[in-house]
């Protein structure tokens, strides 16, 4: 055990503190905790450094007693008592390069990053006759790029310090910082040099010498997934004076998103001084949760390891396993650490039974669950013989859910009437909705959770959606939650003898989620035009959209009666068609027959795209299939599916940005998982066959393909 005493100030050391904390005003005894980086993005937390100290036995580095931790992080040796020397790589090559001492360590990052902050940390003890830190020339440090680079040399914003006497002289445990964001984002990754830290040597006891740094770098990249980013430092010190102690720390600011949490979803990180690897009772509490990991034990978390989730880091120079004095560890805390979804507090509790250190940086990263909202619209007409009639009364239901991991807040449901239709007055319904009274309401806006008003001559339908919802604003469907709502329209009579024509009617839900992207869901409903489908006897009609923005339509017939040719018609908005194909029908026959061509989309700017089927007999009689709607996607961002609608299985391309398993999950419009399969997926392009899925009952279904950082999720139908 460390023999610790500490007395009382001299009143000339004292005064000395007094007369400092007017001259240069961030000097502090010690420091409470704050946040200093908060962000909710598609970023991450880079922590990298190393020693710059070593023990030097009989002029040797004694390699033995640095990389004395066994495979627990544990080991034999401190620096107590030890001759600590200074390590120094450089071998003071380069301009400018004259240093005391020096290492380095590797910043790596995904490429396509870019750097938003970045921070260097150093400390260490130090002697007040060796380094008086009251002078500002012991306030700087040096850093360069690689190992021959110029050095730049920067001064402390802040030097935080446990001042104490021993033997009658005075000591110094020190944290200082400088901001070194615009010289990271200069050099971009690769190794870096760190030098010239005031830090005293040799050997002496109540903790020993030591000293080394840290960067903390917060970048961004792309390809991430949005996550809640939180950074904190302060200077506290855990010293139990020969009795157990625990120092409690609330970390407040904490943005913890919504969504239950994996392991891999929550990763902490921590930069402690003056840790040991042979003294064992301490310990770390995350909301009362005691921490370990493979190298990090419960009993003794803070023992001179540079890890990343329970793995050493090798990527320095010099490279030990026992720093003698400085922890820089980052591990996942998703589960197991009381970290909820919607915290905003954590509680730390450092714990010591024989030792002291001085926990200095706290970092969080925790995935921003993303929501995925479905809306699917259905119509019943009076007659129920799914064609449209003058004056007949349509009803719509709309249903949906949330089938992704993460809330979605501001759900706001609005239905633009075509003008085909009438709206019928008092007929909205809130069928149900999480947090909400179900039943009638009114028409008027502004007293409750629907509205029927007018934009211009359209006729505009809106629902406010989900818990905390009211009458100008949708509130939060949580993952897995549904809603339903129903109305009803009349059918417009077209005059001048005209047939109705096809009925159609899309819906849009809106929501955000906890990183405010904003996601969007369309349903399209369809009525048959008076008079009815196409009467050849078709087994199938399907439009799926596939690579280098196409659609691919199909059909198959069983029979076909004097036909001379189909035409593939589409439409932008469902009512203005054109002819983008035409196929030689087989004139009458009584076998299967499969057609299929490919439009091109490159010029389609439209979310939604209507397409047709008319049949040409051989006396010019032309007559039409019912109309069937694709969705065109994002190609980088949603899977690829085909056919679309489906019988018996699917086919999905999609890319993927690592080699990692994955679950493939299809989920109903009520948000239930109906089936499920393991996947390999492999970096880039993969290709995916879904098969045995002719027992799912016909209507609408999600395909996700989720892995513990990315999701991918697209719509299917099942015929």
């Amino acid at each position: 055990m460390k023999n610790f005493t500490q007395t009382a100030f001299s009143k000339k050391f004292c005064l000395a503190l007094v007369s400092l904390a007017f001259v240069f005003s961030s000097v502090a005894q010690f420091r409470p905790y704050r946040i200093i980086y908060t962000d909710n993005s598609k970023g991450n937390i880079a922590m990298f450094g190393n020693t710059l100290m070593n023990i030097v036995d009989e002029g040797v580095v004694n390699v033995t007693k640095m990389n004395s931790n066994n495979g627990t992080g544990d080991g034999f040796f401190g620096n107590d008592n030890e001759n600590m020397q200074l390590a120094d790589i450089d071998g003071n090559t380069g301009i400018g390069s004259t240093t005391i001492n020096s290492s380095s360590s590797d910043l790596s990052l995904e490429n396509g990053s870019t750097i938003k902050f970045a921070r260097l940390y150093w400390g260490g003890r130090v002697k007040a006759i060796d380094f008086d830190l009251d002078q500002p020339v012991n306030h700087k440090i040096k850093i360069r790029k690689g190992t021959t680079d110029p050095y730049t040399e920067f001064t402390a914003l802040q030097i935080d310090r446990n001042d104490f006497i021993q033997n009658s002289e005075g000591y110094s445990r020190y944290q200082a910082f400088s901001d070194i964001t615009s010289f990271i984002q200069s050099n971009g990754q690769g190794t870096y040099t760190v030098a010239n830290a005031p830090l005293s040597v040799g050997l002496i006891d109540n903790g020993g010498n030591y000293g080394g740094w840290c960067i903390i770098v917060v970048y961004e990249n792309p390809s991430f997934n949005y996550n809640s980013i939180r950074l904190y430092d302060g200077f506290e010190q855990v010293f139990d004076n020969g009795n157990p102690l625990t120092t409690t720390v609330t970390l407040t600011g904490l943005d913890v998103p919504s969504g239950n949490l994996s392991s891999s979803d929550a990763k902490m990180g921590v930069v402690t001084w003056e840790g040991d690897a042979n003294l064992i009772g301490d310990f770390l509490k995350i909301n009362g949760n005691t921490f370990s990991n493979a190298i990090n034990q419960s009993y003794n978390p803070w023992n001179g390891t540079i890890s990343n989730n329970g793995v050493f880091v090798t990527t320095k120079n010099p490279d030990y396993t026992n720093q003698m004095g400085i922890d820089i560890d980052q591990f996942e805390v998703g589960t197991g650490y009381g970290i909820l979804p919607n915290d905003t507090t954590a509680t730390l509790e450092f714990g010591t039974e024989a030792d002291q250190y001085f926990p200095g940086i706290v970092s969080f990263v925790i995935r921003m669950k993303e929501p995925t909202i479905t809306l699917e619209k259905t119509v019943i007409d009076a007659n129920q013989n799914l064609n449209a009639e003058v004056n007949e009364v349509l009803t719509y239901t709309i249903t949906g859910s949330n089938v992704g991991e993460g809330n979605a807040g501001n759900v706001v449901l609005v239905d633009t009437l075509p003008s085909t239709v009438t709206y019928v007055p008092n007929s909205l319904e809130l069928v149900n909705s999480p947090g909400q009274v179900p039943g009638i309401k009114t028409d008027a806006p502004g007293d409750d959770a629907a509205e029927f008003t007018y934009i211009g001559s359209s006729e505009i339908i809106r629902f406010f959606l989900g818990t905390n919802a009211n009458s100008s604003a949708g509130g939060t469907l949580a993952p897995g939650e549904t809603y339903q709502v129903r109305f009803k329209v009349t059918v417009n009579d077209p005059g001048a003898r005209k047939p109705v024509p096809a009925i159609i009617n899309t819906a849009r839900i809106s929501a955000t989620s906890d990183s405010h992207v904003n996601y969007v869901d369309d349903g399209t409903a369809i009525l048959n035009p008076e008079g009815g489908a196409l009467p050849v006897s078709l087994i199938y009609f399907t439009a799926s959209f596939v690579p280098d923005r196409k659609a691919h339509i199909s059909w198959s017939t069983s029979q076909e009666i004097d036909c001379k040719y189909y035409e593939v018609e589409r439409s932008l908005d469902g009512n203005i068609f054109s002819s983008v194909a035409t196929i030689p029908g087989n004139g009458t026959c009584c076998v299967q027959h499969n057609y299929s061509v490919v439009n091109d989309l490159s010029g389609v700017t439209n979310r939604l795209v209507y397409y047709r089927l008319s049949q040409v007999d051989v006396d010019g009689k032309k007559t039409y299939s019912k109309i069937i709607v694709l969705r065109i996607t994002n190609e980088k961002q949603q899977l690829i599916i085909s056919p679309n609608p489906f019988s018996q299985a699917i086919k999905m391309t999609l890319d993927w940005n690592r080699d990692e398993p994955a679950l493939l999950k299809i989920i109903d419009a009520s948000g239930k998982t109906v089936a499920e399969r393991h996947l390999k997926m492999n970096r880039g392009t993969n290709y995916l066959k879904v098969d045995h899925l002719m027992k799912l009952l016909p209507g609408y279904y999600f395909a996700q393909v989720i892995s513990d950082r990315q999701k991918i999720s697209g719509k299917i139908v099942k015929e």
